[in-house]
Parts: C-alpha cells; sequence; structure tokens
C-alpha cells in the first residue's frame, strides 16, 4: 500500500512570474523531499529579493508540508530574501496555529 501512496503523492512548484511561484500537489512524507532537492537552489537563486508561494492549489499536506516551508523561509533569510506564503490551505494553517509557527511564518489565508 505504501508503495501506491508514494506514487500517488507528487507535487511540484511552477514559476508564474519572476519571484512568484505555484505550489501544486500533495506535499507528504513522500513528496516532500524530491520537492525540496528539486527545488532548492532554483527558488533562492531567483533575482527577484521578494518570493510569493502561491498555495491555492494545493491539495493536500501533512506536516512535512509545513517542515519544508518552514526550511524555505529559512533559506530565504539566509539569501536575503522576503518569502510570503500565500492563500494557505485551512488544514495548513491549524496545524501552524496549533504549533505556534503562524506567528513566525508569513503566512496569508485566502480571502
Amino acid at each position: 500500500m505504501s508503495g501506491n501512496n508514494a506514487r500517488k503523492s507528487s507535487a511540484q512548484l511552477e514559476k508564474t512570474a519572476p519571484g512568484h511561484y505555484q505550489l501544486k500537489g500533495d506535499l507528504s512524507f513522500a513528496s516532500v523531499p524530491m520537492l525540496w532537492e528539486q527545488n532548492r537552489t532554483t527558488l533562492f537563486e531567483d533575482e527577484c529579493s521578494e518570493l510569493d508561494i502561491n498555495l491555492s492549489t494545493l491539495e493536500r499536506s501533512d506536516s512535512s508540508g509545513l517542515a519544508m516551508l518552514i526550511e524555505w523561509y529559512r533559506e530565504a533569510e539566509q539569501s536575503n530574501k522576503k518569502i510570503t506564503f500565500l492563500n494557505l490551505p485551512q488544514q495548513m494553517y491549524d496545524i501552524a496555529r496549533i504549533t505556534g509557527l503562524d506567528e513566525i511564518l508569513p503566512l496569508v489565508l485566502p480571502k
């Protein structure tokens, strides 16, 4: 069964404009490591000093998705970039709120 879950679980980060990205798919323990490796340098080599990550098309996320946002936030700080996570799904926001990460991460909920 875990093999099926690993195949079904995928996520991708798509650049929509300089400094603007769309995160799609499922963030899970299966997909986050690959997504991190694929975008680790690309995201922070963007010529813009401000990065927006839109999560409106994210289908699902577990705690590993939130852990990746924390890592992206740290990387952005180290690269002297401002990063904002837009349209955070309610499920992710609830986890962030319970853990206190909503006070640290630059999160914007859908309107």
